[in-house]
């Protein structure tokens, strides 16, 4: 289980989905924010630090709806944006399930995950959420490294022995080694693999 401190953003205009995603998210281990608009969730992003978003793409009821009844409502697209510019990773729970839409999300959105709400499953959800969290970790641990020590961890990841790696960065082996025992402190490992894995996993 999670931590209580990592918080969720649950963005979700149907009060039925909104209490779906909570509950499942709130199981998890999440402290879950929920709010139905764009302007609930852009405040949100504003006022708290946030570990992962749950956004639906069509959120109605806003003033865009009022005004431009022909257009789709791109408040959902727009929170997104948003969303990613905090580096927040993103899963999109949306009713929208054209293959272009998703894709497009993917590339132009950066988006961790996309379910569709006809093929919606409580397992595979928490399997998501669970994956994001993951990979977002590790990507959290990598920013962390000096720009030596991603030298030395590609080395590593190459395969390459302490003597290598000092030959190829020109440093002693002991400074080598002095780098890689930090990098395990800040990668939270203890083997060379353990180490490799979190490059390869990113």
């Amino acid at each position: 289980t999670k931590q209580r401190r990592d918080k969720v953003l649950i963005v979700e205009d149907d009060t039925g989905w909104r209490s779906i995603l909570e509950e499942i998210l709130s199981d998890a281990g999440f402290q879950t924010h929920t709010c139905a608009s764009f302007g609930e969730g852009f405040g949100f992003l504003r006022r708290k630090k946030f570990s992962l978003a749950v956004i639906d793409l069509s959120l109605q009821g806003s003033d865009n709806d009022i005004f431009k009844i022909d257009e789709p409502n791109m408040d959902g697209y727009q929170l997104i944006a948003a969303t990613r510019a905090h580096n927040i990773p993103i899963i999109v729970v949306s009713g929208k399930s054209e293959p272009e839409e998703i894709q497009r999300m993917y590339s132009e959105y950066s988006i961790s995950v996309y379910i569709e709400k006809r093929a919606f499953d409580r397992a595979a959800f928490r399997r998501a959420i669970d994956e994001t969290n993951q990979k977002h970790q590790s990507q959290s641990e990598l920013t962390a490294l000096t720009e030596r020590e991603h030298e030395v961890l590609d080395l590593l990841a190459q395969g390459l022995t302490n003597r290598e790696i000092s030959e190829k960065l020109v440093i002693t082996t002991n400074t080598v080694k002095r780098h890689l025992k930090t990098i395990f402190e800040k990668l939270d490992v203890h083997t060379r693999s353990a180490a490799t894995a979190k490059v390869v996993g990113k």
